[in-house]
């Protein structure tokens, strides 16, 4: 849109003294002639901006221009170029490229440029690449609003097939997730995107119903589930990972070195599996409903393996 693209004029020349109108017309994807009317459009605005001929020259703001910079100061631009290049690891779409893009032509990414004091590094929770490709596939789905068909296995273990209008992605925990519209179920479900078998794309397009984000639960199906308080003994290496998960109010330090956590976990084999990934470094506590289930578990999965 023009005057956003009027906007980025002005705060790229509050941060650099000149830019050549060919660097602006590649950095905005619009011709040079396109930049002449756009600076011609802001000079009638009152703003003053100047250009210089020669191979040095292009076009400036007058330094004596006053304007409220901490709108978006380099900093400012910094902090999301951060966070725009961790994104980028998870959805490499054209528009994190191309913003990307215009970002760095606004601020200082030279080698000799201070590094910033925070990076974010994706790179291993980002999922393989067909993943990848499904979440890159559902985000132009999304744009085009086109009807998907997922084969699917819920959280139970049963394949089905959905055809979804899709709305949203979220990125939550590690974890790619599907918001959408479900005509199975004529309502809206969320969907985790590992779980997808098979994703097929429909050229067919769908009218969109109103949506919101949709609240996050674990998945569809959670409120079948029955959650039960449980109190766990963890050592250092239980309350680490512990701590990446849930609140750190939730543990609490005990005499003898270890920890108390006080936790909500579903009475499903997803909680039972949850208390797994802590191997020796916890103990059950209480004799409890989830105790008996988890018991039960172990004693099925030894089994399996006599």
């Amino acid at each position: 849109m023009k005057i956003e693209r009027l906007i980025g004029i002005v705060m790229l020349l509050l941060q650099r003294e000149l830019v050549s109108a060919a660097e602006m017309a590649q950095m905005f994807e619009v011709s040079k002639r396109t930049i002449y009317r756009d600076i011609e459009t802001l000079s009638m605005a009152r703003i003053p901006i100047y250009s210089l001929t020669g191979a040095k020259g292009g076009i400036g703001i007058m330094p004596t221009y006053k304007v409220d910079k901490k709108l978006l100061t380099v900093d400012d631009l910094t902090a999301i170029l951060t966070s725009l290049d961790g994104f980028e690891q998870l959805l490499a779409s054209p528009e994190i490229k191309k913003t990307l893009r215009k970002i760095r032509n606004m601020v200082d990414v030279s080698p000799e440029a201070a590094p910033h004091p925070v990076s974010l590094d994706f790179s291993n929770v980002s999922g393989n690449r067909d993943l990848n490709q499904f979440v890159e596939e559902l985000h132009l789905a999304i744009k085009k609003q086109q009807l998907v068909t997922l084969d699917y296995i819920d959280r139970d273990g049963f394949e089905t097939t959905r055809q979804v209008e899709p709305y949203h992605l979220l990125f939550r925990n590690r974890f790619w997730y599907l918001q959408g519209y479900s005509l199975e179920r004529e309502d809206f479900r969320t969907f985790k995107l590992s779980r997808i078998i098979k994703l097929h794309i429909w050229e067919q397009s769908f009218a969109p119903r109103p949506f919101q984000k949709q609240p996050f639960s674990a998945g569809a199906g959670q409120s079948a589930f029955s959650m039960q308080e449980v109190r766990l003994i963890v050592d250092k290496i239980g309350r680490e990972q512990l701590v990446e998960r849930f609140d750190l109010s939730a543990v609490e330090a005990l005499d003898d070195g270890q920890f108390l956590a006080t936790l909500t976990l579903p009475n499903h084999e997803a909680g039972y599996r949850f208390l797994l990934q802590l191997g020796m470094h916890v103990t059950l506590l209480d004799e409890n409903d989830f105790y008996t289930g988890f018991h039960d578990y172990l004693q099925t999965l030894y089994h399996k393996y006599q």
